[in-house]
């Protein structure tokens, strides 16, 4: 559980791990300031510096009181142990890609 106002990754930091929203809304700062928020339960958070193998690009902060599933370790791991989550992953990655497409 981290609370509203509370860093669950920083940005520049190693990505080790990635994130699945269990309950709550959390916000994506760069510099901060506000890129987008995730409030829908599932929704996977943290994944992209840990497929590209990166330092995190932005600050993962909790805006309300939040509770997320926290996976760790490297993405073929992760793959191997949570297929299903591997899925989602791409779903998320997709959606996030038409999106960003929509609004050029």
């Amino acid at each position: 559980m981290y609370k509203a106002g509370t860093s669950i990754a920083k940005e520049g930091e190693p990505a080790q791990k990635l994130f699945v929203l269990v309950e709550g809304t959390v916000g994506i700062f760069k510099s901060n300031a506000l890129i987008t928020e995730f409030n829908k339960e599932g929704e996977i958070i943290g994944e992209m510096s840990l497929i590209l193998k990166r330092p995190r690009s932005a600050e993962i902060r909790a805006i309300t009181d939040v509770q997320v599933l926290e996976v760790v370790g490297e993405l073929d791991e992760i793959v191997k142990q949570y297929p299903d989550l591997s899925k989602k992953i791409i779903y998320s990655l997709a959606d996030r890609l038409a999106k960003a497409t929509e609004r050029i």
